[in-house]
């Protein structure tokens, strides 16, 4: 979970510092810089499994083309930005599992990671890294610093443990993971001959830089493609949904495997409070085609395959499997959920993402997961039905920068809320009171 995002010098993102809780709305129109910030978080998160050029490459532009390295830098006009610099500020799960399935269990669970960057070649748009450091953060001073309304049972079962000394540091081109207590060895990595991050790379002898390791590569962009909804799995294909809600089927047998037929009855009950036509839910093993296959039963008491059910039924059923499905934690970004949406169903698909996040009024748990959700939309129908607490305004502002102009992405957030009084800047009232009063029709007339 993030508590804190920095970002400098990274696409529109010149320099957004953004306080986080549980469930984020990320509120502005199109071109503001929104995806930019679910980029940067997917890059970390790349970063976490590939070399920097692949993870550079994965990262698409606004063509869905792969990006130059050099492109994921901020441009002002002429003027690029030398450095870009990513801090998150974390909250892992005390316990993880090393690459061979061995437990390791992480001295502390608060943490601040720090990554930075330039551009080696200006040909090729190589990239080295600068700076990478990982820092144990005060347990007291974090339960403490959490501006959104929080029970004592979450701060202390998601703020736990102690470490005086660093768990990554960096110090003159040379990155050093710590030893940490009886486990492994100090271990120095030059920048210089690194492709990779030093996290990356870490195992079960560092317990807590494997945490922050495991927790930055679980995040995950969510777009949901109704192609890839209606898809079966094959029996080969890993057990969970995706970035583009494909693997529904596999995820659900795994799912009916660890707790039996009651939980395909639990989602189908949460389906059918928001889609009342929807009676049951099963998967179809097909031997013979090694394939899962969802399947919904409606008021007419007939199944009918994923291939036959709408955009927002699907949608909906994939919502649902995540809130029910322990696995599903870390990070899930939501690009624009409201696509595909009819405007009657917004009301509902809100109540159901938002519920998606870990509920701060009670312990984290293995029926209440520490799962983060963030969302962007430009939709004034998804704005009136998130609170002003869980919102985050972005927009963007003109700046100068060694004579050349140019717009920048800047966040603000609605006045008298817990980020305000975390130092966020508010927006001028204006500005809330005009998402407030736009109407359905007034967006057709924006976007045209």
């Amino acid at each position: 979970m993030l508590t804190r995002i920095q970002v400098e010098g990274f696409k529109s993102l010149l320099n957004v510092d953004v306080r986080l809780g549980p469930f984020t709305a990320f509120v502005g129109e199109n071109g503001a810089g929104k995806s930019n910030l679910f980029d940067a978080l997917l890059f970390l998160s790349l970063l976490m499994k590939h070399p920097i050029p692949e993870a550079a490459a994965l990262l698409r532009d606004a063509s869905g083309r792969s990006m130059k390295p050099s492109a994921l830098f901020t441009r002002i006009g002429a003027h690029r930005e030398p450095e870009l610099r990513i801090a998150v500020d974390l909250l892992v799960p005390s316990s993880n599992e090393d690459d061979y399935g061995v437990r390791a269990d992480a001295s502390i669970t608060s943490m601040r990671y720090t990554l930075a960057l330039q551009v080696d070649d200006e040909r090729t748009g190589q990239l080295s890294i600068t700076h990478e450091s990982l820092e144990p953060l005060k347990v007291t001073e974090t339960r403490a610093g959490l501006g959104f309304e929080s029970a004592p049972a979450f701060r202390t079962s998601a703020v736990t443990g102690r470490r005086p000394s660093p768990i990554v540091s960096c110090h003159d081109g040379v990155v050093k993971i710590h030893q940490e207590g009886h486990q492994g060895r100090a271990r120095e990595v030059p920048l210089a001959r690194s492709s990779r991050t030093v996290l990356q790379s870490v195992n079960g002898d560092f317990p807590s830089a494997l945490a922050a390791r495991r927790e930055l590569e679980s995040w995950t962009t969510l777009s949901l493609e109704p192609s890839k909804m209606r898809s079966p799995s094959s029996y080969r294909d890993p057990r969970k949904i995706d970035a583009f809600g494909g693997g529904l089927p596999a995820a659900l047998e795994r799912m009916r495997l660890e707790r039996g037929e009651v939980v395909l009855a639990e989602i189908a009950n949460q389906l059918a409070e928001l889609l009342p036509a929807v009676r049951r839910l099963r998967v179809v093993d097909d031997a013979r085609t090694e394939t899962f296959t969802v399947e919904v039963c409606g008021t007419d008491g007939a199944f009918h395959p994923a291939r036959a059910l709408s955009d927002g039924t699907l949608r909906f059923l994939v919502l649902s499997a995540l809130a029910v499905d322990g696995a599903a934690t870390g990070v899930l970004c939501f690009e624009e959920p409201e696509n595909g949406m009819h405007p009657d169903r917004i009301p509902a698909m809100v109540s159901l993402v938002r519920d998606l996040a870990v509920d701060p009024s009670l312990a984290v748990d293995e029926t209440n997961p520490l799962r983060q959700v963030l969302m962007n939309t430009h939709s004034p129908l998804v704005y009136k039905e998130v609170d002003d607490e869980d919102i985050v305004f972005v927009e963007l502002a003109t700046v100068v920068k060694e004579g050349e102009h140019g717009e920048v992405t800047r966040v603000g957030v609605p006045a008298g809320t817990w980020r305000q009084r975390s130092g966020q800047a508010a927006v001028a009232p204006s500005r809330a009171k005009r998402w407030r009063q736009m109407t359905f029709d007034s967006i057709w007339a924006a976007e045209e």
